[in-house]
């Protein structure tokens, strides 16, 4: 599971290319075989080749990241200018900034080094294998560990609703609204999802839902569910939170 969790963080661009390389050098090989030792240590040497003939450079999404960086610690510094900001509140906005700016740091990679390593993490036979191994709950939390990530693992909607079918009998609703924040705008049904909240009345968890993906909803729809549930609680709760977040229902 090692090695998909590192393909995974370095395709998302948690990481970057030197800190692949050093959580790849600090495995414990006696926990592989004799033919992956070989195909681990063959990873790490193809790795420093594309390292040491390949440049990085700042692309498109790097740039992105860091004008989204910029512009959410301007507008965090104009919070902070307010004299009517709660200490705790206060702690909890600075600590944001702080993790921000601490983020901006990060050298990130890109272009033709990201592109060529992604390449060999994605082709590789030994992490396909224990990717193939796991099954639909194991997969469900490995893509819920991150609330959202650029290039989630690429399942179809069959597959998509599986993992969500596996989330609902094991009641996995955190799970499954991240599962869903990180397959927005990727042309998703999430109807089981939405269903699933609205079943249970969950006003946190759909209205949660709603704010993260709702280009991806019929929101028509989905008003007409909450609506024919007949619950007053819950659906004051629901058009509360929502007029909080500015989202018209």
């Amino acid at each position: 599971m090692n090695l998909v969790t590192l393909m995974y963080k370095y395709i998302s661009r948690f990481i970057n290319s030197d800190e692949l390389l050093e959580s790849l050098e600090e495995l414990d090989l006696n926990n592989f075989s004799k033919e992956e030792k070989i195909s681990i240590n063959k990873l790490i040497d193809d790795i420093k080749i594309i390292k040491d003939k390949t440049a990085n450079e700042i692309d498109e999404i790097e740039k992105n990241r860091l004008e989204t960086i910029e512009r959410i610690v301007s507008n965090i510094n104009i919070i902070l200018e307010s004299d009517n900001l709660e200490k705790d509140l206060r702690e909890k906005i600075e600590h944001r900034k702080e993790y921000l700016l601490e983020d901006k740091k990060k050298v990130k990679d890109g272009g033709k080094l990201y592109e060529s390593i992604y390449i060999l993490l994605a082709d590789n036979k030994l992490i396909n294998h224990y990717w193939d191994l796991m099954n639909d709950y194991e997969l469900l939390e490995f893509i819920a560990q991150y609330i959202s990530v650029p290039i989630p693992p690429q399942i179809d909607q069959e597959k998509f609703n599986g993992l969500v079918k596996v989330g609902i009998k094991n009641n996995e609703r955190e799970w499954l609204w991240r599962l869903a924040f990180n397959y927005n705008r990727k042309n998703k049904d999430f109807s089981l999802i939405e269903d699933y909240f609205i079943e249970k009345k969950d006003s946190y968890y759909l209205t949660e839902l709603i704010s993260a993906v709702r280009e991806d909803l019929d929101m028509k729809k989905l008003k007409e569910k909450v609506l024919a549930t007949n619950d007053k609680k819950f659906i004051t709760s629901v058009k509360k939170t929502l007029k909080d977040y500015e989202i018209e229902f």
